[in-house]
C-alpha cells in the first residue's frame, strides 16, 4: 500500500481540470473559404477529422499524466517495507559494538571489529543530522551513558579498541533501555552489531519491550580453531618451603582438529621452570600435573604460556601463590598439655604460642592459622566475643572440653555460635567406629581406604555428650559405635569450629598417644591457612579480604603491574572481620600485580581475562531467525554483514522505498511524448 509524506499536494490534482477544458472547448478561430465543389473531399475530411481528433485525445492524456505525476512528486510517495516503516524517525538510535576478544577473529571481510565499524557508519549516515545516538561498547563506560550528535558518533567510532570484557546480550539491551529511559524517550531503536557467540547470547533471557525495536547485524563467520588454558589448581591450599608443589592445568582444544605437540611452559617469577609438549584431542579438556620446589618462601608469580593463532587472549593463565615459611598455632589454656605442646614446638614449620586463659592478646589472634582451645573451666565473655569475630574472618579453632570446666559456661560460648551444647559426661567406654574420609582432614592420612576391623581407632573410656542445637549445620567426622560424636566440625562465618568429645587427659581416651591425633592436628592448621585469590578473573569485581590494618594518614594501597607501567589505587574499607580491598573495574590487563601499602608488598594478585569467549561457537542467520519466532520477538529483525548496501536497506527501512523519482522521470517521458505529439504527427 502507498503512502504520502506529504498527502496536502494532491489537492494540486485539480489542475487536471485545465487541460481538460482547453480540449472541451476548441478556442481557435478558423477563417472561410469558399470552394466552388467541395464533393470530391467529403471523404477525405471525414478521415482528416478522425485522425485530429484522436492525436488531440493523445496530447490530452500526456499533458493530464505529466500534472499529474508533477503533483505526486511533490506528495512524496513511498512503498512501507517490513515492520519498521511507520517507525519515529526523532527516536534516540543505540549502537551496540561487540568489541570483546572473539571480534579479533578474521572474516571474509577483513578484520571484525573492523567491519563492525563499518556497519555502524552505515548505520548512521541513514538517518537525519538531527538524530541523537548512543554509540555502546563491552567496557560500559559512563561517557558512553549517554546521547550525542551524529557528527561525534562518528569521531567516537575511530576511537573503539578491544575491551576484555565480554557482556551478555541481556546486559547490553538492558543498558540500551536505560537511555531511553534517562531521555524520556517514547521509543528506542536499538542496533545490536554482533558475531553473537553463544556464551553470552543469552536470548532466552530477554524480555520483550514494544517500546524497543531492535535490529541485529549478524557479522560473517569464519570457522575458527581456539586452544586456551582453561584453569589450574594447586593440589594443596597451603604451599611449604622446601617441598614439593603439585598443581594440575586444564587445556582446551576447541576446534575439530587435533592439536599435536603444542608446548607448553611453566613461568615462575619470570624465569622458565618446566615445559612439556601435549597432544588434545578435538573438542576434549586435557588435564597435566607439572610439579616444582619451592626454593624460597614468600609470594611467588607464575604462568602457565602456550602458542595459538590466531586468538591468543588466553594462551596465558596467571596465577600466584604464597610459600609460607612458618604456620602459627595458638594455646588457651588454664595448662598446656604436653602432648600438645610436643606435636607443633618440635616443628619448625609451626610456630607455637602459648597462653593463658586469663592473659590472651586479643590483637594477635588475626595473625593465627589455627587457635586450640584446651585445658580450660570457662570461657570469658569477651574471649566468646573475639572468638566469634575470629571465626568470622575465616579462622579456625580447635576445642577440647576439660573434666574441670563449667559446662554452662561454655555452653555459652556453644550456643552463640550455634554449636551443640555439652550435656555432661557419659561414663561408658566406648571407640570411633567411622571416619568421614571424604573430607580434606583427612586426605592423605590413611594410605588406603580403611576397612572395617582392619584399622584401630582411638578408644574412649567415657565422652561428654551433646545436645543437637536446631539451628546447628554440624557435621560429624569422627562418630562412636554408641552413635554419639567424636569429632564434629561446625561452619561459621568462614571459619570453622572443631569439637572433640574428650579432653586432652589419659581418662577419657587414647587420642593423644594415637597415631592419628598428629595428622589430623596438622590438616586442621594447613587448611586454616586459606591463600589470597589463587588468581582473579577481569570483571568479576571480586574484593579481597585482608587481615591488614588500614593505611593511616596519606599512605594507601597500590596496585602495581611494572610490565604495563599500571599503578591503581583500589578502594579499602574496614569491616568487622578485616580489611575489604576493592578493584572495582580498574584492572583491564590481564598479568601480575603487586599490591604494595607504603614499600610493603602485601599480596601478589594474579588477574586473567574471562574465558566465556574462548569457546568459538556462534549463532548463524538460521538460528537467529527460530530464536526470534520462537522468544516471539515482535520487534526483533537481523541483518547481515553480506547485505550489499546497509545505508539504503535502512533507509528504505525507515522511510519506505521512495517513489517521487520514478514519479518526475515519468512527468519527464509524458512531456516529450507530447513534444512528439505535437512536432511529428501532422494531421493534415
Amino acid at each position: 500500500m502507498i503512502h504520502f509524506l506529504s498527502p496536502i499536494y494532491l489537492y494540486g490534482l485539480s489542475l487536471l481540470i485545465i487541460p481538460i477544458i482547453i480540449h472541451l472547448f476548441n478556442f481557435r478561430r478558423y477563417k472561410k473559404v469558399l470552394f466552388t465543389n467541395v464533393r470530391f473531399l467529403q471523404e477525405l475530411k471525414e478521415e482528416t477529422t478522425k485522425i485530429s481528433r484522436l492525436k488531440h485525445l493523445l496530447v490530452l492524456l500526456t499533458r493530464l499524466l505529466a500534472i499529474a505525476f508533477i503533483v505526486l512528486a511533490f506528495a512524496q510517495p513511498i512503498i512501507p517495507v517490513g515492520i519498521q516503516s511507520a517507525q519515529n524517525l526523532s527516536n534516540p538510535v543505540s549502537v551496540y559494538i561487540d568489541n570483546s576478544f572473539s571480534m579479533d577473529a578474521i572474516s571474509s571481510q577483513g578484520a571484525l571489529l573492523e567491519v563492525a565499524k563499518q556497519k555502524a557508519t552505515e548505520i548512521a549516515n541513514s538517518y537525519p543530522a538531527t538524530t541523537r545516538f548512543q554509540l555502546l561498547t563491552n567496557d560500559f563506560d559512563s561517557y558512553r551513558q549517554r546521547l550525542i550528535s551524529k557528527d561525534d558518533f562518528l569521531d567516537e567510532l575511530n576511537r573503539v579498541k578491544f575491551s576484555s570484557q565480554p557482556r551478555y546480550l541481556t546486559d547490553v539491551i538492558l543498558r540500551q533501555k536505560e537511555v531511553a529511559t534517562a531521555g524520556s524517550s517514547a521509543g528506542l531503536t536499538s542496533y545490536l552489531i554482533s558475531d553473537f557467540q553463544k556464551s553470552t547470547s543469552d536470548f532466552e533471557k530477554v524480555n520483550a519491550d514494544s517500546s524497543m525495536t531492535v535490529k541485529m547485524v549478524v557479522l560473517p563467520l569464519q570457522p575458527t580453531a581456539n586452544l586456551y588454558v582453561d584453569s589450574c589448581w594447586l593440589s594443596s591450599p597451603i604451599v611449604q618451603l622446601g617441598q614439593a608443589l603439585e598443581f594440575t592445568l586444564s587445556i582446551h582444544n576447541s576446534s575439530d582438529k587435533d592439536a599435536e605437540n603444542v608446548p607448553v611452559r611453566l613461568m615462575l617469577n619470570v624465569a622458565q621452570k618446566a615445559v612439556t609438549s601435549l597432544t588434545i584431542p578435538a573438542g576434549q579438556r586435557l588435564e597435566t600435573t607439572f610439579s616444582f620446589t619451592a626454593a624460597e618462601s614468600g609470594w611467588q608469580k607464575a604462568s602457565i604460556k602456550i602458542a595459538d593463532h590466531p586468538l591468543n587472549f588466553d594462551d596465558d593463565y596467571y596465577f600466584s601463590f604464597e610459600v609460607k615459611e612458618k604456620l602459627h598455632v595458638l594455646s588457651i589454656s588454664e595448662n598446656t598439655s604436653p602432648y600438645l605442646e610436643a606435636l607443633f614446638s618440635k616443628d619448625p614449620f609451626f610456630e607455637f604460642v602459648k597462653s593463658n586463659a586469663n592473659g590472651v592478646d586479643y590483637a594477635n589472634f588475626r595473625s593465627q592459622d589455627l587457635i586450640v582451645l584446651q585445658g580450660l573451666r570457662q570461657i570469658s565473655s569477651g574471649l566468646s566475643e573475639e572468638l566469634k569475630k575470629y571465626l568470622d574472618a575465616g579462622g579456625s579453632i580447635c576445642l577440647f572440653p576439660d573434666s574441670l570446666s563449667d559446662l554452662n559456661n561454655f555452653n555459652l560460648f556453644l550456643n552463640s555460635v550455634n554449636a551443640d551444647a555439652f550435656t555432661g559426661i557419659n561414663e561408658s567406654s566406648d571407640k570411633v567406629s567411622e571416619v568421614d574420609l571424604q573430607h580434606a582432614l583427612f586426605k592423605d592420612v590413611f594410605d588406603n581406604k580403611p576397612k572395617e576391623g582392619r584399622i584401630d581407632f582411638p578408644a574412649v573410656a567415657k565422652h561428654f555428650d551433646q545436645s543437637v542445637n536446631s539451628k546447628s549445620v554440624r557435621q560429624v567426622l569422627m562418630k562412636l559405635q554408641g552413635g554419639g560424636a567424636f569429632l564434629s566440625l561446625y561452619p561459621i562465618g568462614k571459619g570453622q569450629l572443631y569439637v572433640f568429645s574428650v579432653p586432652l587427659q589419659t581418662g577419657f581416651s587414647n587420642l593423644a598417644r594415637h597415631a592419628i591425633f598428629v595428622p589430623v592436628l596438622y590438616r586442621m592448621a594447613i587448611l586454616t591457612a586459606k591463600p589470597l585469590s589463587f588468581s582473579n578473573t577481569i570483571g568479576n569485581n571480586d574484593a579481597i579480604l585482608l587481615n591488614e590494618a588500614a593505611p593511616t594518614g596519606d599512605e594507601a594501597f597500590h596496585l602495581i603491574n611494572k610490565e604495563t607501567n599500571t599503578d591503581i589505587i583500589p578502594a579499602a574499607r574496614a569491616i568487622a572481620t578485616g580489611l575489604m580491598v576493592d578493584m572495582g573495574n580498574q584492572v583491564q590487563v590481564a598479568g601480575q600485580y603487586d599490591l604494595m601499602k607504603g614499600n610493603q608488598l602485601v599480596a601478589a594478585l594474579a588477574f586473567n581475562y574471562d574465558r566465556k569467549e574462548s569457546e568459538m561457537i556462534f549463532y548463524d542467520e538460521a538460528m537467529i531467525q527460530e530464536k526470534i519466532e520462537t522468544l516471539k520477538l515482535e520487534n526483533w529483525s537481523y541483518f547481515t554483514a553480506s547485505t550489499p548496501d546497509l545505508k539504503k536497506t535502512l533507509l528504505d527501512l525507515n522511510n519506505g522505498i521512495s517513489l517521487w523519482k520514478y514519479a518526475i522521470f515519468s512527468a519527464l517521458v509524458c512531456l516529450l511524448l507530447e513534444i512528439l505529439l505535437i512536432r511529428f504527427w501532422k494531421t493534415a
